[in-house]
């Protein structure tokens, strides 16, 4: 009898995880609160859309902290095996000038996303949107709101791709850690992972510039120089070349 497996949210890390489950064995259903899966994915593609980087593995590796935590996984499938599935997907790659991996040019972040979507189709992974996780009831069943009405569900596998607190137009808030520590399941608090550089921009300028990226420059301080891109905000610049 196939397992039944539960994957909460629909970011990136979800959808990966359900085009890697063996279907033959597995039924996989992912459970979105919002009307359609991958929303932070398509926002965050809009201001350059680089999928993964072309170096060794080895380096690669050194980029986590601790540097030996991911090894395992990097290594089970790597940023060459990402660049292989997603031809297999149809989305063909190219390494830029940063020797970030890029769709080629006249792909979309939409058409990656339906190209996934379409791999998922076909190892038959359901999706129930506007389904909002609520916690777990008193027989460890998972706890669903839709519109209309509350689900409880009970599955073999719960994953849970519930996101950071980023950017909660897209869904993430972080207001599911209320849930876990209910439960008394330990939770390391969210930290930032980026930083920006703070600009005083002219309004009539951040009017019309604010969202647009920076593309093939360098940026330097501190005797530091790093090539990449970077986006305006109203904030200031902030993207890759920045956090570097």
């Amino acid at each position: 009898m196939k397992k039944t497996i539960a994957i909460i949210g629909s970011g990136p890390s979800a959808l990966m995880l359900a085009a890697t489950l063996d279907e033959t064995i597995s039924d996989v259903t992912i459970y979105e609160r919002n009307f359609a899966p991958a929303r932070k994915f398509l926002v965050a593609g809009d201001g350059g859309f680089n999928l993964t980087h072309s170096e060794t593995v080895e380096q690669f590796i050194e980029r986590y902290h601790p540097s030996r935590y991911l090894e395992k996984s990097i290594r089970s499938f790597s940023n060459v095996d990402l660049q292989n599935w997603l031809k297999h997907i149809g989305i063909e790659t190219y390494v830029g000038s940063s020797k970030r991996i890029f769709p080629v040019k006249e792909i979309k972040p939409i058409q990656v996303l339906n190209a996934i979507l379409k791999e998922l189709n076909r190892k038959q992974v359901q999706f129930k949107m506007k389904h909002e996780w609520k916690g777990w009831n008193d027989q460890n069943e998972l706890l669903f709101e839709n519109e209309t009405t509350a689900l409880n569900v009970h599955a073999d596998l719960v994953v849970f791709a519930l996101g950071g607190a980023s950017w909660s137009k897209t869904g993430s808030d972080g207001n599911w850690t209320s849930y876990f520590k209910n439960r008394n399941i330990n939770i390391i608090p969210f930290l930032p992972s980026n930083c920006a550089f703070e600009i005083n921009w002219d309004p009539n300028f951040i009017g019309h510039a604010e969202g647009q990226p920076l593309k093939n420059i360098s940026v330097s301080c501190s005797g530091r120089e790093k090539k990449g891109e970077v986006v305006i905000t109203k904030f200031g610049i902030e993207g890759g070349a920045v956090y570097a």
